[in-house]
Formats: C-alpha cells, structure tokens, sequence
C-alpha cells in the first residue's frame, strides 16, 4: 500500500473509534432517560383516567340517585342515552359509559373507538342500603404516540452532531500524537554531534509539544557539550605539568581536542511548571463531553416531562371543569324542581291573592320579584337582598329561566335558580338558592375523604366553601382567583395535587374559583424512588465509562513513555540552575526539558531586524486598513481620491517611507473629514428644523382628534325608554370634526323635539358653528314650544352677529306621543321620506323658509302631520345624496327613493340606516366622502 494512503486509513481509524464510543455512552444514557420516562407517564396516565372514570361516575351517580330519591325508578328516567352521549361527548378521553339496574339489565349505553388500552371503574348506585343498579364508565389515556416520535427525532439530532464530534476530535488527538511520535523518532536516530550545535530560526513555541521536544533535546546536547568542555579543562590542567610529554598522546588516544580553548556554554534552566499529565487532560476532556452529553439530555427529558406536565394540566383542568358542569347542573336542578312546584301553587292560588309572608321548602332561600323590581322575602334573607343581578332579572322577567352561581357582598356564595311566574296579571320573578357550602358538603357528606377535597373561592380570594377546611388552614394557601393551576404540594410525608379553575357567575362574570386537593403520594413516591435510582445507575455508569477510556488511554500512551524513559536514559539526571531536581514533569514537561547555548550574535541580530521589518509592515497595513475604513464614510468621488492616495506606491527607499506616504494621507483625510463634518452639521439643523415642525403637525393632529371625540360626545347616546316611539341615528364625519348634528329630548311626558341639521363648510368652524346651533336651539326649544317659533328665535340669535356668514339648515320638529300629531319646519333642510305602516314611500312636505342664519327677520312656516302607528320618518343630509363615485355620478335622491323603497316596512331603524350607509360606501367605492353623512329614523307605535 503506498504510503500517502497509511495516514488517512490511521485517521479514519480513529474517527470510527471516537464515533462509536461517544454513540454507545449516547445512547446508554438516552436509552435510561427513556425507559424512566415511559414507566412515569405509563402510571400517571392510567391514574389519571382511573380518577377521571372515578370522578364522572361519582356526578354522573348522584344525577340517578336523586332521580330514584324522587320516586323515579332507572329505567322510566327518560333520555337516559341522550344524557350517557352528551356525557361522552363532553369529556373527550370517555371511551364507554354502562349503566345497568341492580338485576344486571343494561339500561342505557354510550361507546366510542379509541386507542390505549381503557380503565373501567364502577360505581354502586344506591338509596340508603337498597342498591338500584351501577354505572360502570371506561376512560383511555391520552395518545402520547406522536410525543415520543418527537422525543426520539430531538434526542437522534442531538446525538448524531455530538457522535460525529467526537469522532472528529478522537481523529485530530491520533493525528496530533503520530506526528509527534514519527518527529521524536526522528530526533531520537540523529547523530549527537548534530544536536549540538543551535539551530538557526526563530525557536519552536514553547506550548507545542514539538518545541518542547526540540527544548528537550537541546538540554539533553548542552549538557553533553558542558562535559566535554570540563574534560578539556582537565586537560589542560594535566598538559601544564607534562614535563616528559607522556600525558598528549594519551588525551589525543581518548578523542578530547586539544587545539583550542575549551568552549564557553552557559546553561540556561527550563522553567519548571507543574501541570497535569497528557492522559489524564484526555480523560478530563471526554469526561466533560460525557456530562455535556447527559446534560443535554436530561434538558430535553426536562423539557419533555414539562410538556407532559402542561398535558395532563390541561387534561387535569378539563375534567374539573366538566365536573364543575356536572355539579352545577345537578344541584340546580334540585332548586328548579322546587321552583316548579312553588309556581305551580302560586299560579293556582289566583291572580288576585295576597303575596304569602312565608314558604314551606328545603331551600336556604325564596323570593317573589315583581316587575317593578320589589322584593318579597318568601325565606330567608331580607327585601334588600339582591338574590339576581339587574341583567339576569331582566332576563328573568322578560320569560327566560336562569340559574347558576351567585356571589353576594356579605361573601356568601348561593346556587340560584329562577323562573318567570304569572301572578295578578304581570310576570313575575320566582328565585330560589341555596348556599354553595351546603351543596359541596354531597361531595363528602360525613368528612372522612381524606384523600381528596374540593374548596371555593369566591372573586375576592376569601374561602366561602369547602369539605376540608382544617387541610386548607394547615397549608395556608392563597392563589390568584383569576388563573387556573395545576401543581403539587407538600403536606408532611404526603404530596397533594392542587387543580384550580375560575369559574363563571350566573351572568357570566368571574364567578370564583374551584380548587381540588388530591393525595398522590402513592403515585408520586415511586416515580421519585425511581428517578434516584435511574440518576445513580447513570452516575456509576459514567464512572465505569470513564475508568475503561482512561485506561484505553493509558495504554495507548505506553509507547510515548517508553519514548520519555529512552530520552531519559540518554540524557542523564536533570537539575535545576540551584543544583534541585525539577519536580514531577507530565509527559509533554518531560519532553520538554531544554537548554539554551548562546546563538550566533548575527543570526540574532538578523532575526531582530527581520522582525522589525515585520512589524513595521505590519503597523502600515492595519493603518492602511483604518484609512480605507475611514474613507468608507465619505461620499463617492472623496472615497476614491483617498483611495488612490492609499494604494498609490512607487519603489520602496529608506526606511519609514510608508509610515510619511500614510501620514500625508492622514493630513488629506483630516481636511475632508472637516468639510464632511460641517455639512452634516448644517443637515443636523435642517432636519432639527423639520423634527420641530412635523412636532406641531402632530400636536395638531392630536387636539383635531380630541375635539372629534368632544364632538360626537356632546350627541345624544341613549334613547329615550318610552315604548311609543323608537329612533335610530347615525354619524359619519368626512374629516375629523364635521358640522352635521342631530338631536332629541323629551319636551315634556307626551312631546317629543327632534332636530337634523347641516351647517356649511367643514372642518372646526362648521364644528364650532354646530355645536353653538344645538345648544341654543335646545335652550330655546324648552321655552318655545311651537317649531316655527323656536325656529325664527334661533334664527334671530345666529344672525345677529355672523361675521363669517355661516348658516345652518335643519329640520325641526315636535311629535305628539299621544295622537301622533307632528308639527315640524324645514328650514332649507332635504325633504325627510314617509315610509308608511304597509311600505308605501311619500316625501313630507316641504315649509317656506330658508336656511337659518343668514337674516335675522325671516318669518318661518309651520305645518302638521298626523302619523300612524308603524309610520317611519328618514331624515337625512346632503352626505348621502350627494355622494359621488369614481366617475363622477352622484348618489342622487332617486336611488336613495329606491333603496328606502325596497326595505321592509318593519325593518329595525339600525338595520335601516346601516343598509342606507353601506349602499353610499359602496357607490363611492374608494372615494374620499365629499360631506358629512347624518342620518335620523323615527318610527311611531302609537
């Protein structure tokens, strides 16, 4: 095999071996963690469902039990597979629900297909110690399938970069070590005589185990110089007191040179740092990429069972709120059975009978709520006691049921539950309660369930229910009301698993918080157990994989040391400059025991000024390279005159003439940069300038927006609450304030004022100009009953001092409530449309008189309308009408005729208006509105 293809099949060698080690010690240590994860979540998947299939049997039972507590046997309870499916479907990880009587007869069924294997626990239905039948339900585990593909995908990517690594650096180290073994070996076959003399060039660096060696050896070759040079003083100490001449010709016998004096050689001692040997830094390095190794995986396990953790929370929380329903529903059930046999004795005792002072019932609670809001205490409570909020008794009385869970502020907490009741020809409120810690105590009605609690918080963190109140004041606990929890707990030798869900009022505001307490010491302690021995086996594990590398290691450096002790053999005892021995070497201080001769004085001084040389280069390349960086920020055609500058160079003179080439650059770039300088300066003012004006514009921008907002706050908001009439308005703005407004207000009991007016231009003048016209004509129009009156009085006001020849058109009018008698004025406003009880499409007659403002002596007509009920008024301004579209055509009031024409006649006002508004949006299609866009529907009921 030829010899250039030996060193790479040695280096493939050794990647293969790093490769195959960091993989076994990989996958050892995943193959744990796994096989500790997958026994964890196996037991707390299967507890899960067994306290899942637990928990929906125990809700699902209490339902039966108190249908067969009311004389109804199982199987004439009706829709029992409903309720069983419902059930099914609302609990997701439910895969079977049985429920059987006591003979074993299958009374209803609910099934569905799902993977994992289930859990089935039954549940005994009983009254008293009569049993009535049983409800068996089956749930499955969660499917973690796609979970531990992922887990595996994450640890193959992990581990593959970190095998590849190690076989790269396994390959490096071998490549490292035969380099230097095959150079040892080389020194090692050199004559000694051609040791001796100093090699010229710079020395080897001291940190590198070739310079080491080179140190090494050079010591070992002084010291033999050192003895020669005393056996040349010996003898020339014998030859000066040769008298006879016998002594020469023994010495030139011997080999010692005797034409010269003997040589100077000064020693120069190695350093002496003490440092840890080559093999055990090996070790130490693959020691730190084993616990990188398992520190990465015990990261992704971490994570893992975080994700694992933040599943069966979800989970956990789900079946709590599923419970909850359960719960809820059942003992509100138990109130609305009571209610309907309440109602059905209230409304057979008369329209007309007196309202009973006191009831015979189970509740905590009873109250009759007439329309008017009036509160009969039936039992329980007082008159003042708010059993419903507002909305919910609004619902209550409009004919709607209700129940669920009510906070009152003396922090007491009820299960309520109403109904409308017909009583002395109204409809009334009949509400029943009872307090949620009575209820709760169903849960656990003797208190001996030491092993599972439920308690209640209600919104503001103060405990108004609970079956184990001495565990909760032991453990101190105060959540956030607000946010669900799913963690576990320490009570003594016990681990308790507390879920908490918010849940909602009766209408649908925060309504609390459920807590459960849950011992799961008996699942928790094994899985800790186990993961104290799983990380204990990894450790001795480690270590074992350690000692075999380390002494893979040892062995392999047997060569190296057998190296050492031949270098050792040939070089004699080392000393120090004091005469003491070195102290202990590693392997590469061992080769690096080293002296130094005097070199040559002019290699020296060649090197010195070689390095001069080098350096002076080197200091006009990296100044070189900060004026081209410099020159970077200048603009273009600057940039390339200093570049020229830079890379011009003629032939090279004395010394320094680079450093004056960059140093006359330098005083060109300083002159440059000071011009650039100055007209940045004079941008930074103009951009200062322009920050300052763009300021203002969005100061001003800012108070239009406020007063757009000012605007449309001063419009009315609320409708007036009488059932004889109904309105509806709207206001689009073409800019941020307008000077359309509407208005209307009760003149007295029966009339009604209503206004829609148009003042010219736009922007804030029109705004200001509006908001002026309705104040006044408000103020007037309680004083001034008759329209055409108010209207020529607030005529007369505007125009008297109108310097900018500002006007307003509006159309004002009074509606009777009573009779549906509509005396209006039109002051150049647009003819409101008639839309009659059966659709029929009339515009109002228009009245005489110009638009107000313009004069102050202007006589203003006034003319009458009788209205029907289901009569509807549109009002509009010029916004909608005159609307154009990208070409130009305008809205007209014909397409409005149209559009109003093809609604129905009991259309609702919003829905009215909202259509008129999105047909103008539609017709502009993209253009900027022209004008403001008011609208203002009426309609009478008589």
């Amino acid at each position: 095999m030829p010899t250039t293809e030996r060193p790479v099949r040695a280096w493939l060698r050794d990647a293969a071996g790093g490769f195959l080690i960091v993989l076994v010690a990989a996958s050892l240590a995943s193959g744990i963690l796994l096989w500790r994860l997958q026994d964890t979540v196996a037991v707390a998947t299967q507890g899960q469902s067994r306290d899942l299939a637990a928990s929906v049997g125990r809700s699902l039972g209490r339902q039966f039990v108190r249908a067969g507590q009311l004389g109804i046997p199982l199987d004439e309870i009706p829709a029992v597979d409903r309720s069983l499916d419902g059930t099914l479907a609302h609990v997701p990880q439910l895969t079977a629900i049985t429920l059987t009587d006591a003979d074993g007869k299958i009374l209803g069924a609910a099934r569905r297909a799902r993977a994992g294997a289930p859990t089935s626990v039954s549940t005994e239905l009983a009254i008293g110690e009569r049993r009535i039948g049983t409800l068996e339900v089956a749930a499955a585990p969660p499917d973690l399938r796609g979970s531990h593909a992922a887990l595996l995908t994450g640890m193959l990517l992990l581990i593959l970069p970190l095998s590849l690594l190690g076989g790269l650096c396994a390959a490096l180290y071998g490549t490292h070590l035969r380099r230097h073994r095959r150079r040892l070996g080389e020194m090692l076959r050199t004559a000694p005589d051609d040791i001796v003399p100093p090699v010229p060039g710079p020395r080897p660096d001291p940190q590198d185990i070739l310079g080491q060696a080179w140190h090494g050896l050079q010591t070992m070759a002084a010291r033999t110089a050192q003895r020669r040079a005393d056996l040349a003083h010996q003898a020339e100490s014998l030859l000066a007191v040769d008298f006879d001449g016998s002594i020469r010709p023994r010495l030139a016998a011997l080999g010692i040179p005797l034409s010269g004096p003997a040589p100077q050689v000064r020693i120069v001692p190695p350093d002496r740092i003490r440092r840890l040997s080559l093999r055990l830094r090996l070790t130490l390095a693959i020691a730190l990429g084993f616990a990188l190794l398992i520190g990465s995986l015990s990261g992704l396990q971490a994570l893992r069972e975080h994700l694992l953790r933040q599943q069966a929370a979800n989970l956990g929380q789900e079946d709590q709120g599923a419970l909850w329903k359960q719960f809820l529903s059942s003992q509100t059930l138990t109130i609305a059975g009571e209610l309907q046999d309440a109602s059905a004795r209230l409304e057979a005792s008369g329209a007309d009978a007196d309202i009973p002072r006191a009831w015979n019932t189970s509740l905590d609670r009873l109250a009759l709520i007439d329309p008017n809001r009036q509160v009969y205490p039936l039992k329980g409570g007082g008159a003042d006691t708010a059993l419903l909020d507002a909305g919910t008794l609004d619902e209550v009385l409009a004919g709607r049921a209700a129940q669920g869970l009510r906070n009152l502020d003396d922090d007491r907490t009820l299960l309520v539950a109403a109904r409308p009741v017909r009583l002395q020809g109204g409809t009334w409120a009949l509400v029943g309660a009872r307090a949620l810690d009575t209820a709760l105590q169903q849960v656990d009605p003797d208190g001996l369930d030491e092993q599972y609690s439920v308690h209640f918080l209600n919104p503001k963190g103060r405990l108004v229910a609970s079956t184990g109140r001495a565990l909760w004041t032991r453990l101190g606990l105060a959540p956030p009301v607000q946010h669900a929890q799913y963690r576990t707990l320490e009570d003594g030798d016990r681990i308790l698993l507390l879920t908490a869900t918010p849940v909602a009022s009766v209408s649908g505001s925060a309504g609390g918080l459920l807590l459960t307490l849950k011992d799961v010491t008996a699942l928790m302690k094994p899985s800790l157990t186990l993961g104290r021995l799983t990380l204990l086996l990894a450790a001795v594990l480690a270590i074992l994989g350690l000692a075999l590398i380390h002494r893979i290691i040892w062995r392999s450096f047997r060569p190296l040391q057998d190296s050492l002790q031949t270098l050792d053999e040939l070089s004699g005892p080392q000393d120090g400059a004091d005469g003491r021995s070195g102290g202990r070497r590693d392997e590469i201080e061992q080769l690096g025991r080293s002296i130094a001769a005097f070199r040559h004085k002019t290699l020296q001084l060649a090197r010195d000024q070689a390095q001069q040389v080098r350096i002076r280069r080197r200091q006009e390349a990296v100044m070189a390279g900060e004026l081209r960086a410099l020159a970077d920020s200048m603009d273009a055609t600057s940039r390339q005159e200093v570049q020229a500058l830079i890379d011009r160079q003629g032939p090279e003179g004395e010394d320094g003439d680079g450093l004056r080439r960059l140093a006359e650059v330098m005083g060109d770039l300083r002159h440059r940069l000071v011009d650039q300088h100055r007209r940045l300066s004079d941008m930074v003012i103009e951009l200062r300038d322009a920050l300052v004006t763009k300021t203002k514009l969005a100061g001003l921008q800012q108070e239009l927006q406020i007063a757009s907002a000012v605007q449309l706050s001063i419009l009315p908001r609320s409708m007036p609450d009488d059932p004889r009439m109904e309105l509806g308005c709207r206001i689009l703005p073409a800019r941020d304030v307008g000077g359309d407004f509407y208005d209307f207000y009760m003149l007295d009991e029966h009339h009604l004022g209503f206004v829609i007016a148009d003042v010219s231009g736009k922007g804030i003048p029109a705004a200001l100009f509006m908001a002026i016209s309705r104040t006044l004509l408000k103020s007037t129009a309680r004083f001034v009953r008759q329209p055409a009156a108010c209207v020529q009085r607030l005529n007369a006001l505007l125009a008297a001092e109108n310097e900018q020849m500002l006007f307003v058109t509006l159309f004002y009018a009074t509606l009777d409530l009573r009779t549906g008698r509509l005396d209006y004025v039109n002051a150049g406003h647009h003819a409101p449309w008639l839309i009659d009880a059966r659709g029929a499409l009339s515009a109002v007659p228009l009245t005489h008189g110009i638009a107000v403002g313009i004069e102050e002596e202007i006589a203003y007509e006034q003319k009458t309308l009788h209205l029907r009920p289901g009569d509807t008024l549109y009002l509009y301004t010029d916004g909608i009408t005159e609307a154009f579209n990208p070409e130009g055509e305008v809205f007209g009031e014909d397409r409005l005729a149209g559009l109003l024409r093809a609604q129905p006649a009991d259309v609702g006002l919003d829905v009215l208006t909202d259509a008129v508004i999105a047909d103008v949006r539609a017709f502009e299609n993209g253009t900027d509105p022209t004008d403001d866009v008011t609208s203002l529907c009426l309609r009478y009921h008589g």
